[in-house]
């Protein structure tokens, strides 16, 4: 109960933990011992007048034995120092104790006998609470100091304080003992396991230096930590290294090392990029023999880097043997992709004009589903060799399953778009093969050199950002690369990378727009609306909500992001008055889930939001065609007495036929039929007949877009029961929705006294 038991040398660190309690023991000694004295003298006893004087010898017995501890210990001062602090903790604690009894048993005034219960209580606490105590000197102050004021209470206060004090006094010196208990079992097994991790570490240190690998250990600044007897051999290295040396200033001047990697400066540099982004790197070093050794870098989470070095000369002599034939395509017999990329790069180096071809085939997927993948495999052997026999001039090489690449040594647009036709008239020629006829279209994307990159990486970048472009469209088709392609490229990339960063780490905002009670003018609910926060927005550009919830939905985080905005709006929606509900957009691919309703109704519970205080909004075009797939969780959700909404009413296909068998409970009309309205008869008109349409269904009404008086005058005569515009709150952070709803509320009530 207490923790492990402790050798002699971790007793002997135990003891001097004390020294850290000598100044609130000293101090707290010498208060006690003041008052004591006082109480004693006010209470006129002789046995309180004794006690008051054996209690500062305690105290100094005490605060002297923690003073001692401070000071280097030798022999068996650790035993004296413990002994010492046993009987301090027995004299004061006795004479605490004998002076409470003493003031209780001579009926002195009830405040003297406050006071001395109160300091006898905080002696107790001083001494259990300080810091680590002693079993033995912990029972001694348990029986010395509480049990006295305890029964003493008990026995001379009136009812019904002697019985509230006695189980204060009980609870308060249990709490006590088991805090210095707990203190006294932590800090032995602390002290237990820095033993052990003494010995881990220098049975650690011992198995490194014996390890037959070559290792070096690295701390977050690359400086060397450890280095063993392999890695100093084969580097060269002397026994005695200069201080703080670092990993790069070691490769550098190794008397064994001739360069390291093929570029130094390159892989220094890209070791440095990796460092910072806390992922493992490698090189190669060549040491004077022509050996060659690599070098891995693996990051140790919050402790360092380790570096393991390996001989791997007969490998790479293997692999380079081999390497002849992994550098063919085995069905086409056309060059793959590494062979392909060394041979434009080995181009581009000698400064040639070329253009790059990409070419994908359109349809091969469902060819292999249809005919299966032995016409497959046979379709791409014969487009290959059409490709391989076009013209003698090209390049060709299969890239990946059905993407084919080729170089051709044309530099002009109109040339190159010739070719792209060639060989794209080659490709739409039907295969047959016996009773089977098959065939597929083509994307082919260009970019040229040196119009449009002369890296490898870069062209070739760019002619998958034209092919992109050409696969976008329906049909075959070529496109050229134009640098608006890479822009489009980029800031979409970067904002999608932003977006799920945002959505992984949980840092979404979200913004609230009240919804006006047209009857009561008051706020009935509050709409919760996905926010980017302003940190993570690109330079003057907004992102639209619905692009943020398509991005979350494409990379499978709508489920996340949904609980993202759920649990914040909750937690913010749960303070206010029982009549403001929260709503909540749900996408398509979420509201299919299973354990939908399960997930919301844990986030609201948490919250302590009632299911009757949520609805969700779910699109009009969603509920008009996907009915089966949602009408469980949507009526799971009513069925606890939460809100389905039909959001965007009137902007899709509608009917009462099919809007009658929906599990909804309100519908917002969309915002689009109430622009202009109020200005245009026809669009009036139109609303009013969406209005009509919606009352039919017996659900709650709600105008969404009410910006002006006009708008406003127009949903009040359509019948609209619920209103959500700029005319009353636009969306906010959760530190202003109070004031929102206050002015909006504020803007109804003008309202209505305007139109009464």
């Amino acid at each position: 109960m207490l923790g492990p038991p402790l050798p002699r040398y971790l007793r002997n660190e135990f003891t001097e933990e004390l020294g850290r309690n000598f100044l609130p023991l000293a101090v707290g000694g010498a208060v006690a011992s003041v008052l004591a004295l006082l109480i004693a003298l006010k209470a006129g006893s002789w046995p309180a007048m004794l006690f008051a004087l054996i209690a500062p010898a305690g105290f100094a017995l005490l605060a002297a034995a923690c003073w001692r501890a401070r000071r280097p210990l030798f022999g068996d001062q650790h035993d004296r120092i413990e002994r010492a602090y046993f009987w301090g903790t027995l004299c004061s604690s006795g004479a605490m104790g004998g002076l409470v009894i003493s003031v209780m048993a001579g009926q002195a005034p009830f405040i003297l006998e406050t006071l001395v219960v109160m300091m006898a209580l905080a002696v107790l606490g001083v001494g259990n609470g300080s810091g680590p105590g002693r079993p033995g000197a912990t029972l001694v102050q348990l029986l010395a100091l509480a049990v006295p004021a305890a029964l003493g209470t008990l026995l001379h206060w009136p009812r019904p304080w002697n019985l509230l004090s006695f189980v204060g006094i009980s609870v308060y010196a249990g709490a006590c003992v088991a805090l210095a208990l707990r203190s006294y079992a932590a800090l032995s097994a602390l002290l237990v396991a820095r033993e052990e991790q003494r010995s881990e570490r220098l049975r650690t240190h011992t198995a490194l230096q014996h390890f037959k690998d070559p290792l070096v250990l690295l701390n977050e600044q690359l400086e060397i930590v450890l280095i063993n007897q392999s890695a100093r051999q084969l580097l060269g290295l002397p026994d005695a290294l200069p201080p703080s040396l670092r990993l790069p200033e070691l490769l550098a001047t190794a008397p064994h090392l001739s360069r390291a990697s093929s570029d130094p400066e390159e892989f220094l540099n890209h070791a440095a990029l990796l460092v910072a982004a806390r992922q493992a790197f490698n090189g190669v070093l060549r040491l004077n023999d022509e050996r060659v050794i690599d070098i891995e870098c693996i990051p140790v989470p919050e402790a360092g880097w380790v570096a393991i070095m390996r001989d791997t000369t007969g490998e790479r002599n293997a692999i380079a043997e081999l390497n002849r034939e992994l550098r063919r395509c085995p069905l086409t017999g056309l060059a793959n992709r590494r062979a392909f990329l060394e041979e434009l790069g080995q181009r581009l180096d000698r400064g040639e004009a070329l253009a790059l071809l990409l070419i994908d085939l359109d349809g091969f997927k469902l060819v292999n589903e249809r005919h299966g993948h032995a016409i497959g495999d046979r379709l791409i052997t014969r487009i290959g060799f059409r490709l391989r026999t076009a013209d003698p001039r090209l390049m060709v090489a299969r890239l990946t399953n059905d993407e084919f690449g080729v170089i051709a040594p044309v530099a002009d647009p109109a040339a190159a778009q010739a070719v792209a036709a060639a060989l794209q008239a080659v490709i739409d020629v039907p295969a047959r093969f016996g009773e089977t006829e098959v065939n597929v279209g083509t994307a082919i994307g260009i970019a040229l050199a040196p119009d449009h990159a002369m890296l490898p990486e870069s062209l070739m970048r760019a002619a998958d950002l034209a092919l992109l472009a050409a696969k976008a469209e329906a049909g075959s088709h070529i496109r050229l690369f134009q640098a608006q392609m890479a822009e489009a490229a980029t800031r979409t990339a970067i904002l999608e990378t932003r977006v799920r960063a945002a959505i992984r780490a949980q840092h979404i905002d979200v913004a609230y727009q009240p919804m006006l009670d047209l009857a009561s003018g008051r706020v009935a609910a509050v709409e919760a609306l996905v926010r980017m926060p302003a940190d993570l927005l690109p330079a003057g550009q907004a992102v639209d909500p619905a692009l943020i919830v398509a991005i979350a939905e494409s990379r499978g985080l709508i489920g996340q992001l949904r609980r993202i905005v759920l649990r914040q709006a909750a937690a913010t929606l749960a303070p206010l008055p029982d009549h403001v509900a929260l709503w909540v957009n749900i996408s398509v691919p979420d509201l299919r889930q299973p354990d939908l309703v399960d997930e919301i109704v844990a986030d609201l519970a948490e919250a302590g939001l009632a299911p009757g205080r949520f609805a969700i909004e779910v699109t009009e075009s969603l509920l008009m065609t996907d009915t089966l797939a949602s009408a469980a969780n949507l009526k799971r959700l009513i069925d606890l007495g939460a809100g389905v909404a039909m959001d965007d009413f009137g902007s899709g296909f509608s009917s009462l036929e099919r809007l009658g068998r929906l599990p909804i409970t309100a519908v917002k009309i969309a915002s689009g039929l109430l622009t202009g309205a109020a200005d245009d008869p026809v669009a009036a008109s139109i609303f009013r007949g969406a209005a009509s349409l919606a009352q039919s269904l017996g659900v709650l009404l709600v105008a969404e877009g009410v910006e002006e008086p006009a708008d406003l005058a127009l949903v009040r005569g359509a019948g609209v029961e619920r209103v959500q515009g700029y005319l009353f709150a636009r969306p906010v952070p959760a530190s202003e929705l109070p004031a929102a709803i206050a002015a909006a509320e504020a803007v109804a009530a003008g309202a209505a006294r305007a139109a009464a």
